[in-house]
């Protein structure tokens, strides 16, 4: 069961960063929405407590799928 739940923690967590990585990149961190200002970082956009937390989800997730082990039933 714990290979189950890694499985669905990986899954869940790459799309997850994968969504973060997309709002990073369209925000104004690389876009110069008003190039009067500076530019921004992850802190400012507003992604960074999004971004630790599907980290660690999918940290988790191969951490699980690396060490856990299922038992032989018959």
């Amino acid at each position: 069961m714990a290979k189950v739940l890694g499985a669905m923690l990986t899954l869940v967590g790459t799309l997850a960063c994968l969504g973060n990585l997309f709002l990073y990149l369209n925000s104004s961190a690389h876009l110069p929405y008003n190039p009067a200002d500076s530019v921004k970082g992850l802190l400012d956009v507003g992604l960074a407590a999004q971004t630790v937390f599907w980290a660690f989800i999918l940290v988790a997730g191969i951490l699980l799928l690396r060490f856990s082990t299922e038992p032989d039933v018959k």
